[in-house]
């Protein structure tokens, strides 16, 4: 009885950390358009975080400002929007609606939900790896796990690698990723259970070669010792240029994604994730007490949400732009129906795309 009550405590918790990270995600978009809109005078009726039925709900000024049930989107319901022509805003003059501010106001508006994400993705970044330590690159050893290959020939934390020997076939190492190259390296793939790697390293200025019995491992198709690479902390300013690069590489993340959407899609949609996925993501990490971990899933989250609604799909703020720039230069608003429909279908490819993802996410959850 003590371990399912502690194992649906553990679930609750889950919950409320998924449904935490997704608000603060959609929360901190919202607030982008929002802000940037009053800023420019635009009238907002309602601030929503998540989608659905109102389960609260509260009039400041001329704004509602809501909760919903469903914690996978928000939104801001602003005057002039192409889908919110309707009785409401009827009496509300025109220079108070997105079509009466100029173009590149309307741009900050619709981007500045994006921006917002990066800029909570940045400063999640910068914080974590100013206080956390970071594996090095260089070819110290930072731990030995227990009972390893690397542990039983006598390898300990400090020592440096030098060098791999295998068959005869020497490779110097400079840095960590060196030797995990050795041990990706196609000429070590016999998938023998062990292959003799005589390992080279500097133990206290001294050089002494020890031999390992490496194993093959079959689920990353690589030989393994057993060994992490050393960690150290980094200067505020480290942390700064450490955060930027792992933020462009969450960036970019996604046109590959897209890329291997055409190569290899097959393989490539079965391994998008959806609510279902990041919940169960989630779930895993909060049971690991890693706040660190946590915070650079909310980072990645954030980052994935910005550079997705910059897509130029109808419905999202990256074809919103477009429109206002095409009307900028034609000179007129596209037709309404033009714009509905582009939307519809829009929003139609990315709650397909949705279900789809999460039908998959159920399957591995529970396959």
């Amino acid at each position: 009885f003590k371990r399912d009550r502690r194992r649906l405590m553990q679930t609750l918790i889950n919950i409320v950390v998924f449904i935490l990270i997704l608000g603060i995600v959609v929360l901190i978009h919202e607030l982008g358009h929002f802000i940037t809109a009053k800023s420019f005078g635009v009238y907002c009726s309602e601030f929503s975080i998540g989608m659905g039925p109102k389960i609260f709900s509260r009039k400041k000024g001329e704004t509602e400002y809501e909760i919903r049930a469903l914690p996978i989107g928000g939104f801001v319901s602003m005057a002039g929007e192409a889908d919110n022509d309707i009785e409401e805003f009827k009496d509300v003059p025109i220079e108070r609606t997105l079509k009466g501010i100029s173009c590149w106001k309307k741009c900050v508006v619709f981007l500045a939900g994006v921006f917002m994400n990066f800029v909570l993705s940045l400063v999640i970044l910068i914080g974590v790896y100013c206080v956390i330590d970071v594996q090095t690159n260089t070819p110290e050893i930072g731990k030995v796990t227990s009972d390893s290959p690397a542990m039983i020939a006598g390898l300990e934390a400090g020592d440096t690698i030098s060098k791999i020997t295998y068959d005869g076939h020497e490779n110097i190492i400079a840095s960590f990723a060196d030797i995990r190259e050795v041990l990706n390296n196609d000429n070590l793939k016999s998938k023998n259970a062990t292959i003799m790697l005589q390992v080279e390293l500097v133990r206290d200025g001294k050089t002494i070669t020890k031999e390992v019995n490496a194993k093959y491992n079959s689920d990353s198709n690589s030989y393994t010792m057993g060994l992490t690479p050393a960690t150290r902390n980094l200067s505020f300013f480290e942390a700064i240029n450490y955060g930027v690069t792992k933020f462009v590489e969450m960036a970019l993340l996604i046109f590959t994604t897209l890329g291997k959407l055409f190569t290899d899609s097959a393989n490539t949609i079965g391994q998008l994730s959806g609510p279902a996925g990041i919940y169960n993501v989630t779930a895993q990490i909060t049971e690991t007490g890693s706040i660190s971990q946590l915070l650079t899933l909310l980072a990645l989250l954030s980052t994935n949400i910005g550079m997705f609604n910059l897509l130029p799909i109808p419905g999202l703020d990256g074809c919103q732009v477009i429109f206002a720039v095409v009307e900028r230069v034609i000179g007129r608003e596209l037709p309404l129906k033009v714009k509905y429909g582009l939307q519809i279908a829009g929003l139609a490819l990315v709650f397909g795309l949705m279900i789809f993802v999460t039908f998959n996410d159920i399957s591995r959850i529970f396959g």
